[in-house]
C-alpha cells in the first residue's frame, strides 16, 4: 500500500489515527475498578518512568498532515475538517508557486473585470479564486463556498461535513507586480441548515442559503492563512491555540515552524495602519497615533492584511484598520478576512476589537450580507486594552469641554 493510501486510511478512521501515535483505541465502557494497592503501585511505577505524549508537536518534523492527525486523535478536528483543511493547503501551495512567477507567465496585471465589493481584479485574483474553488469542490465535503471575488454563495454537492468555507483568495494583490507580500486568508464554519421548500421560488431558496451563510466569528471551527513571502507560511488554528507551518519545497510539504504562538504583550513597540488615511479618521484616534509618535513607537505598514497581521501576531504591538471619512464601515470584509484573523488574535492571547470606543469583539458581528466590511483594532491584549482606555478618556475630556 502506498504511503499516501495509507495516510487517507488513517485520516478516515479516527481508531487508526490513535493507534498511529501509540495510543489505545477508546472502548465504550470504563474498565473495572483496581485494588487501590494496584494504583499506588502503577502510581509509584508513573514517577520513575516519565511518559512522553504521544501526540506531542516537534517543530522542524511535524508536517501540517501529522498535525492533523494529531488534533484529529485529541478529537479537536472530524475527518471532513482535516480534509477540507488539507486541500486548502493544496490550493495555497499552487497560488504559491504563481505568485512567485508571475511576471514570467504573464500573470501581473489587471483581469479587466471588478469584484462585488468594487475591486478592480488582477489576474491572479481570478485565477487563484479558481484554484480555490475546484479544491473546496474535490473534497465533497463542504455545502457552500463565499469567496470576495463571487457576487453571491458557490453552492457544491457534499456527501458529508456541509462546511461552510470562505476565503479571499489574494489578499494585498496590489502588491505582486511590486513582488511584495500577500496572502490568502480563509475561515471555515460550522455547518448550518438551508432548507428549502418544493414550493420555494429559485429566488427565495438561494435566500434562505445566503442567511445560513451570515455567520458571527463564534461559528468558525477553523481559520487561518497562508503568506506568500521569502517564505511560503500558513498559521492556522482549530480552536486549540495557533500554529505556523513553512512550506518545504524540497518535499512540497508545510512544516511545522511555529509552535503554539502566543502574541507578545505588549510586544514590540510597533504600531501600523494606512497613516496615508489618518486625516481621515476620528479626532480622537488621530490623537492617540500622536501619543504613540511621541512615545517613540515604530511605523510598520505593509498594505496587506496578512502581511501586517503576521508580523504583529510574532512581534506584538496594535494594528489599526479604523473606519474613515471615505470608508465608514471600514474596508477589510468580515465573513473572509476580519472574523478569520479575529479568531487567531484571540487563540493567541490578543485581542481584535472594533466599535467607536473599541469595545466591541469583531467575533460576534453576524454579518447582514456575504460581502459587509467591517474595521477593526487588533493587537497585544495591553495595547488594545490601552487604547480602549485613551478613547474613554478623550470622550470624557470633549464632554467637559462642551
Amino acid at each position: 500500500m502506498s504511503a499516501m493510501s495509507v495516510a487517507s486510511t488513517v485520516l478516515a478512521r479516527p481508531s487508526l489515527a490513535r493507534r498511529a501515535f501509540g495510543l489505545a483505541p477508546r472502548r465504550a465502557s470504563r474498565a473495572p475498578r483496581r485494588a487501590a494497592s494496584v494504583r499506588v503501585a502503577a502510581a509509584a511505577s508513573s514517577k520513575s518512568k516519565p511518559t512522553t505524549d504521544p501526540l506531542a508537536l516537534t517543530v522542524g518534523k511535524d508536517t501540517l498532515e501529522t498535525f492533523l492527525f494529531k488534533q484529529q486523535a485529541r478529537d479537536n478536528v472530524d475527518v471532513d475538517l482535516s480534509i477540507i483543511i488539507n486541500s486548502i493547503a493544496v490550493a495555497c501551495k499552487k497560488i504559491s508557486s504563481l505568485v512567485a512567477t508571475a511576471p514570467i507567465r504573464g500573470l501581473t496585471g489587471m483581469a479587466g473585470s471588478s469584484n462585488e465589493s468594487g475591486d478592480e481584479q488582477k489576474k491572479l485574483d481570478v485565477i487563484s479564486n479558481d484554484i480555490f474553488c475546484e479544491c473546496i469542490k474535490d473534497t465533497a465535503r463542504s455545502a457552500i463556498v463565499v469567496t470576495e471575488e463571487e457576487d453571491v454563495p458557490v453552492a457544491s454537492e457534499a456527501i458529508s461535513g456541509d462546511y461552510i468555507v470562505t476565503f479571499d483568495p489574494i489578499d494585498g494583490s496590489s502588491n505582486i507586480d511590486a513582488a511584495v507580500t500577500t496572502g490568502s486568508i480563509f475561515g471555515i464554519y460550522s455547518p448550518g441548515e438551508c432548507e428549502v421548500s418544493l414550493d420555494d421560488t429559485p429566488e427565495e431558496a438561494m435566500d434562505k442559503c445566503l442567511v445560513n451563510t451570515r455567520k458571527s466569528g463564534e461559528e468558525l471551527v477553523c481559520a487561518g492563512y497562508v503568506m506568500y513571502s521569502s517564505s511560503t507560511v500558513a498559521m492556522i488554528s482549530v480552536g486549540h491555540g495557533v500554529y505556523g507551518f513553512t512550506l518545504d519545497w524540497t518535499t512540497g510539504d508545510f512544516v511545522l515552524s511555529h509552535d503554539d504562538v502566543k502574541l507578545p504583550n505588549p510586544g514590540q513597540k510597533i504600531y501600523s495602519g494606512n497613516q496615508g488615511n489618518v486625516e481621515k479618521w476620528a479626532p480622537e484616534l488621530r490623537k492617540y497615533v500622536d501619543k504613540l509618535q511621541e512615545e517613540n513607537y515604530s511605523y510598520r505598514y505593509i498594505g496587506a492584511l496578512v502581511g501586517d497581521f503576521h508580523r504583529t501576531l510574532l512581534y506584538g504591538g496594535i494594528w489599526l484598520y479604523p473606519p474613515d471619512a471615505s470608508a465608514p464601515e471600514g474596508k477589510a470584509r468580515l465573513l473572509y478576512e476580519v472574523a478569520p484573523m479575529g479568531f487567531l488574535a484571540e487563540q493567541a492571547g490578543g485581542l481584535a476589537m472594533w466599535g467607536e470606543m473599541a469595545d466591541k469583539r469583531v467575533m460576534e458581528v453576524v454579518p447582514q450580507h456575504i460581502h459587509q466590511r467591517s474595521p477593526m483594532f487588533c493587537g497585544s491584549k495591553d495595547m488594545v486594552e490601552g487604547l480602549q482606555k485613551f478613547l474613554v478618556e478623550e470622550k470624557a475630556r470633549a464632554t467637559v469641554k462642551a
